[in-house]
């Protein structure tokens, strides 16, 4: 079974990054001439998915006159009020479908040497009919060292509660994670959790190094790495 259909986070404030976002939404910004969201849909569009959607919240028509300009054929869900990581899920369930969807933070500096462990993680998910499955790097391995960890994984690769690694931002999940949420805000995390305490979700560990647009300081670091997708 492969991935078809994702969607990419895009309804945050970004306060950490101001006054950079005070009239650019942050999945805006440049890394190196490349807006941040360019890196989401490449890096889908690299692992042949090209059925793609963006929620959006906070200067939404900035990011609506992006994607109609350059990627018409991404849906947009528009939220008002904004519903959180976990309830903009819910609001996109019938555009994601029955199957397994994935979901993506647009800060991260997606690149090409995440495509082998997302694959992984994908076939490692669907052969052990998990729901959901998390990317992590290591913890020593963060461009931002002031990030902190998140979760672990035990020797069978599922998920724990035990903070060694941190959350890269991609995730894969079953739909059937979805049938008894409401499109109202919530966390995201409070999926996670669930499925951590039934085993039903997995982690692997991203060996690279991980880039993330923390903040202000971090992004301006950022774009003296000479990145590119």
């Amino acid at each position: 079974m492969e991935l078809k259909k994702a969607i990419i986070l895009c309804a945050g404030f970004g306060k950490r990054v101001m006054p950079l976002t005070k009239d650019t939404p942050k999945p805006l910004l440049k890394i190196n001439n490349l807006e941040l969201i360019e890196y989401s849909i490449k890096l889908l569009n690299n692992l042949g998915i090209n059925e793609i959607a963006v929620n959006a919240h906070y200067l939404k028509d900035k990011i609506k006159s992006f994607i109609d300009l350059k990627y018409p054929k991404i849906k947009i869900f528009n939220e008002d009020p904004i519903l959180d990581t976990g309830g903009a899920l819910v609001n996109a369930k019938d555009f994601l479908g029955s199957e397994y969807f994935a979901v993506l933070n647009s800060d991260t500096v997606w690149q090409k040497n995440y495509i082998q462990p997302i694959i992984e993680l994908k076939n490692h998910v669907i052969k052990n009919n998990l729901l959901g499955g998390l990317l992590l790097a290591k913890k020593e391995k963060s461009f931002d060292e002031n990030l902190k960890p998140d979760f672990d994984v035990d020797n069978d690769l599922m998920l724990i509660d035990e903070k060694k690694h941190i959350y890269t931002g991609f995730q894969i999940l079953s739909s059937k994670t979805l049938v008894s949420r409401k499109a109202e805000f919530f966390s995201v995390k409070k999926i996670w959790d669930d499925l951590i305490e039934q085993r039903l979700i997995a982690g692997k560990i991203f060996e690279d190094t991980f880039y993330h647009t923390t903040d202000f300081d971090i992004y301006n670091k950022l774009n003296s790495q000479n990145l590119t997708y």
